[in-house]
Order: structure tokens, then C-alpha cells, then sequence
């Protein structure tokens, strides 16, 4: 169900505008994101406000609004109306046939403008998520003619939470109340665009020209990030070839083994890669945050076991996949000595959503792919020198019977090596291989295995 283009657009500016504050981590009680004066005296103190949650619904509204006048004007769909409305809410819920596009990055990027419109109006992370169903929702059956979509509903609800907390934090840290002129008519803007639900908010309260002192989260304990460039080499196994430049962003937010307590996403980390061959240009998203951490808050830990959520999309023109899910498992950092230390971050995972492509689905659904639920895992170890690493293994896997497409069941496995050398200053020279594994099995077909290869070459700075 589709939502307008643009919002793309806005997701490809999310991310890079916090990605590169370089490799060091930022200690609390200093910004290197953006220089801030001592804070006045007389500033008004920052306040989270207090939850509005009927201010909160008719915002919702207004973004779904003007969401169906865009479809209605901008791309010619046929416009809701209460016949429709009276239709879908009698009617069974569907698995729509849309691209992956508009069901995995438009969808969950709506369902983010609606949790951080909550966010924005002080109510809290666990208070938010059901303001992102109850967008949903509204949309599903208010929005658009079309019967209401539970792919999109799950899809809208979850990818909004792992999307929005990440944007809400790194709006914080874009935000400077205290700034003047261009600085803060640009960050404003920024903001507005990544962050909607936020950005509306801040111009019907004044926020957006009034000063007062900084949120907490504008200086938050660590951050990390780097950014890289460079080209990449696919190998399907059907023996053909396909290069593409790539230039990718990756972000590490929080320390979870830091002394105090962890709220939902106060340590995540988020990565995106930009290729040509892929059809929007978006090649990859993703975002992995700690929901909730086990054991107590005393002090320093070298493990941290925990509640993650996770967001996975991938359109490289190659492969077709996404991906929400939630899992239990383990952080450790582990040093090795004074100046070298081994990371690893291992969980099992449930996927209340699994899209994968299939050759064989259009015909039946409309789309290029399939829909199921299912159990996965997951593996990452590296190796860290001073802080930044250098050698890294990740595994993945996730399996699940299909509940819409023309697969019986799908086994999706992923696979990546990295290796970086440092050069001067924070550049590194770096190298990849990354290796997709796809498992379909068919009631009324043999057994299909796709296997697709990649090598990267590329320079990064930070990380």
C-alpha cells in the first residue's frame, strides 16, 4: 500500500548526517558532534513534557491525511472514502502485492513519523509503540480503498519502533536549542525532514526559534561511526557478474557496558549502503537495538545480556530480502591486551515478519517475493585495536515456513568477512566478502538453492 516516493528520500539523508563523527567515542559531558556554547543561565531547562496522547492521535491523523491527499493528487490512486471505510472494516485483512520498497522502507518509515510523533509529545518508548499500531491501523483502514494489509501492519508497527527510537536519539544530537541563524534554521530542517513526527511537532509548540537549554541525549555517552567508498563485485550462481560502486555509512550509538542503567535503544548500532545497482539507490538498511539489559547496573561489564530488535532490508539488485525481528542474547567485550580486545554479540532470534524473493511468486501474489514468519540466529565476532576494528566474521541465518507466496518454506543464510588496514590518520583500506545463501522449498517443484557472492573493495574513514 503505497505512500508517497519522497520519503525515501528523507531516509537517505537519516543516517549520514550522524554517521561520521569519526571513530572515538564521546565521553560524557562533551559534544564533538556539534560545538555548543556554555549554556546561559537564563535559558529555560529542557523538559520532556507531559504525554499527550490526544494531541499525539490528532497528529497521527494529520500525517495520514495528508499521506492519502498525496496518493489521491501525486499518484492517482483512487481516494478512501466512507464506503471504503465501511468495506474495510468488514472485510478480511490481505497480503497486498506492492514492491519490497514501499512495504519495507516506506511503511516502516511512516510508522516512525507516528512513534516519534508520540516521543514528541512526552510519552515514552513503551507508550510510543502502540501509537505506531494505532497509525498503522488508521491507515489500514481509513488511508486507502484498498483492503487492509497485515503485512503492512506488522510492517508499518515494527520497522517504525527500530526505525524511529534510532531517529529520535540522533535527532537529539542534530538538534541545538541554543544555536542561532543558518546553524539553526539547518538543523531544524534536517530534522523536519528525518524526523517528522518530531519536526511537526517542534513548529506547532515554537521549539523550532525559541532557545532553552539542550536534551540530555545531545550529548549521549559514546558514539562511533565511520563512512566508506568503494566498489563492489556480485557472482550469482548462475555465473553471471555485476559491479557497482557503494558507498556505505555505519553507526555505533551508547556503550552498553557502561556503569548505569539502559533504556530501550540507548545502545544500537545501524548501518546503509548506496549503490547504483540497486533501483532506488537504497541497497541496504539496517538497525539492531537493546530493548533490555539482564543483571544490575553497578558498574562496568565485559558481558551484557539482553532483549534486541532488529530491522534488515536489502535491494541490491541481486537479492531481494527483509526483515524484523526481536531475539535474546549475549554483548561481550573481552580484552585481549592493553590495546587489543575481542567483541562478539550472539543471539536466537523470532521473526514475526520474513520477506525473501521467490522466481515463482508473481504470478500468484503480484509480487517478487515471499512472506513468512519464522526462527533465526545470529554471530558476529571482531577484532578491535585501539578502539577500531579491524577484523571482523559475521554469520546469520532465519527460517520459516511461508504464509503468502509460492514457496513452502524459505532457509535464508548470510555470511561476511572483513578485513581493514590502517593507513594515515583515521582512513583504513578495507576488504570483503559477503556470501547470501537461499533455501526454497515447493510443494509442486524440486528444491531451489540460490547462492550469491560478493567481494568489496573500499577506504573508510572512523570505525
Amino acid at each position: 500500500m503505497k505512500r508517497p516516493s519522497r520519503i525515501v528520500v528523507a531516509l537517505l539523508v537519516a543516517v549520514p548526517m550522524n554517521a561520521t563523527v569519526g571513530a572515538q567515542q564521546i565521553p560524557a559531558g562533551r559534544d564533538t558532534v556539534a560545538k555548543v556554547t556554555a549554556t546561559p543561565s537564563a535559558l529555560k531547562p529542557w523538559t520532556p513534557g507531559k504525554p499527550a496522547v490526544a494531541r499525539t492521535l490528532v497528529e497521527i491523523t494529520f500525517i495520514n491525511a495528508i499521506s492519502a491527499g498525496i496518493n489521491t493528487i501525486a499518484r492517482d490512486i483512487v481516494s478512501p472514502s466512507p464506503h471504503t471505510w465501511w468495506a474495510n472494516i468488514q472485510g478480511g485483512w490481505s497480503w497486498d502485492p506492492n514492491d519490497i520498497r514501499v512495504n519495507h522502507i516506506e511503511h516502516p518509515w511512516a510508522g516512525a513519523a507516528y512513534f516519534n510523533s508520540a516521543r514528541a509529545n512526552g510519552i515514552s518508548f513503551w507508550g510510543a509503540a502502540p501509537m505506531a499500531l494505532t497509525g498503522s491501523l488508521m491507515w489500514e483502514l481509513f488511508g486507502e480503498a484498498k483492503p487492509p494489509s497485515t503485512n503492512d501492519l506488522l510492517s508499518t508497527t515494527l520497522g517504525g519502533v527500530a526505525i524511529g527510537e534510532p531517529l529520535q536519539r540522533l535527532s537529539m544530537i542534530m538538534l541545538d536549542e541554543q544555536s542561532t541563524g543558518l546553524d539553526r534554521l539547518w538543523r531544524e530542517l534536517a530534522v523536519f525532514i528525518t524526523n517528522p513526527g518530531l519536526g511537526l511537532n517542534r513548529l506547532s509548540r515554537g521549539q523550532s526559534w525559541s532557545r532553552r537549554q539542550n536534551s540530555p541525549l545531545h550529548r549521549p555517552d559514546a558514539v562511533r561511526g565511520g563512512t566508506a567508498i568503494g566498489a563492489r563485485q556480485f557472482r550469482p550462481s548462475d555465473g553471471s557478474t555485476m559491479g557497482t560502486p557503494v558507498l556505505s555509512f555505519a553507526l555505533d550509538y551508547g556503550d552498553p557496558f557502561a556503569k548505569g542503567a539502559r533504556t530501550p535503544f540507548s545502545w544500537f548500532s545501524g548501518s546503509m549502503e548506496l549503490m547504483t545497482s540497486s533501483p532506488d539507490g537504497l541497497g541496504t538498511l539496517s538497525a539492531r537495538g537493546l530493548l533490555s539489559a539482564f543483571g544490575d547496573d553497578d558498574g562496568a561489564k565485559r558481558h551484557v545480556g539482553g532483549i534486541f530488535m532488529d530491522f534488515d532490508y536489502r535491494r541490491d539488485g541481486v537479492v531481494e530480502f527483509a526483515e524484523q525481528s526481536f531475539g535474546v542474547g549475549l554483548l561481550s567485550r573481552v580484552p585481549l591486551s592493553g590495546t587489543l580486545r575481542l567483541a562478539t554479540d550472539i543471539s536466537a532470534e523470532a521473526l514475526p515478519i520474513l520477506a525473501v524473493r521467490d522466481p515463482y511468486g508473481k504470478p500468484l501474489t503480484g509480487r517478487r517475493y515471499d512472506y513468512g514468519a519464522g526462527v533465526g540466529g545470529r554471530v558476529l565476532a571482531g577484532l578491535e585495536y585501539r578502539g577500531r576494528r579491524f577484523l571482523s566474521v559475521t554469520g546469520r541465518a532465519y527460517w520459516g515456513p511461508t504464509l503468502n507466496g509460492a514457496s513452502e518454506s524459505k532457509l535464508v543464510q548470510l555470511a561476511n568477512a572483513e578485513v581493514r588496514l590502517p593507513l594515515l590518520w583515521s582512513l583504513s583500506a578495507g576488504a570483503g566478502y559477503q556470501l547470501y545463501r537461499q533455501v526454497s522449498t515447493y510443494s509442486d517443484r524440486p528444491t531451489e538453492t540460490q547462492r550469491v557472492g560478493s567481494l568489496s573493495l573500499f577506504l573508510s574513514t572512523g570505525y
